[in-house]
C-alpha cells in the first residue's frame, strides 16, 4: 500500500489528481500542466516534497561518519548552510544525489525519493564496519513534512503570508525557526534549481501548515504543483546548478 501525503486533505480540496510515485500517493497534477510548469519557470509554484528522505546524523562522531560518507568528504558543511553532494562509496551502481546541510551540531540530508533507502543503508554500513560508534541515524522521513515553494518569485510572495523575514535567510542557507508556534526548518532554495523556499514541519500539523498556503495561494498567486512537473525539471538535470 502507498503511503499518503500528510498534506493529502489539503490537496484533496485544491483538486489534485493523484497518482503514485516511489511508494507514495502524491499529486500528479491540479489539472493544468503547463500553467504549473509555466509558474515555476516565471512565477511560483508549490510543491509537495513529502516523499524526498530527510535523515538526521548527529552524535559526537557525525562529521567523521559524515567525511567518509559523502563525496569529497565534510568539508565544505558549514553550520547554518547547506551544500549539493553525493556519496563516496564506489559501490553504488547510481549517481546519488544528495543536499546537505548543518544545524548546530546536527547534519540533515536530503535524498530524492527513490534514494533514500540506499543512503541509509550506505551510513549504517560504514559504521557498522568501522565505526564511529557514537553516532545516531534517524530517517525523519515519515515523522515530517515538506513543503517547497519554487521559482522565481518564491519568496516575494511566500513573504506575503508566512510570519518571518525570509529574505533574511540567504540562498544556501538552512534555519530552525517557530512557525505558526511549531518548530520548523526553513531551507532557502531547492530541488528546483531556481531560488525557493522549503519548510519542513512535523507531520502531525503538517495539514494545518498546508490549510494556511491553500487559503493564501491565489492572494499571493503561488499555483499548486504537481509531481509530474517537478520529475520533469529533476529529469532534466535542471536541479542540480
Amino acid at each position: 500500500m502507498s503511503k499518503s501525503s500528510p498534506f493529502e486533505a489539503v490537496h484533496k480540496v485544491l483538486g489534485a489528481n493523484f497518482a503514485e510515485y516511489d511508494g507514495w500517493k502524491l499529486p500528479a497534477d491540479y489539472g493544468d500542466k503547463s500553467a504549473e510548469a509555466e509558474a515555476l519557470a516565471q512565477g511560483c509554484a508549490a510543491f509537495d516534497l513529502s516523499s524526498f528522505g530527510r535523515i538526521i546524523i548527529k552524535g559526537i562522531h557525525s562529521e567523521a561518519l559524515m567525511d567518509r560518507l559523502l563525496d569529497g568528504g565534510a568539508d565544505k558543511c558549514c553550520e547554518g548552510k547547506w551544500i549539493w553532494s553525493g556519496l563516496s562509496e564506489k559501490s553504488v551502481s547510481e549517481a546519488v544525489i544528495l543536499r546537505v546541510g548543518k544545524t548546530g551540531a546536527d547534519f540533515v540530508i536530503f535524498t530524492l525519493p527513490a534514494q533514500r533507502k540506499t543512503v541509509l543503508i550506505s551510513a549504517q554500513s560504514l559504521i557498522d564496519k568501522t565505526g564511529p560508534a557514537d553516532v545516531e541515524i534517524s530517517d525523519i522521513t515519515d515523522n515530517t513534512a515538506m513543503l517547497g515553494i519554487y521559482g522565481p518569485e518564491a519568496v516575494k510572495r511566500a513573504e506575503s503570508f508566512l510570519p518571518f523575514d525570509i529574505a533574511a535567510i540567504s540562498p544556501g542557507c538552512i534555519e530552525k525557526v517557530s512557525l505558526f508556534m511549531i518548530s520548523a526548518t526553513i531551507i532557502r532554495g531547492g530541488w528546483a534549481g531556481a531560488d525557493g523556499v522549503e519548510i519542513v514541519c512535523p507531520a502531525s500539523v503538517a495539514q494545518m501548515a498546508g490549510q494556511v498556503v491553500a487559503k493564501y495561494h491565489k492572494k499571493a498567486n503561488i499555483t499548486p504543483a504537481g509531481m509530474d512537473c517537478l520529475k520533469a525539471v529533476i529529469a532534466n538535470g535542471r536541479f542540480n546548478q
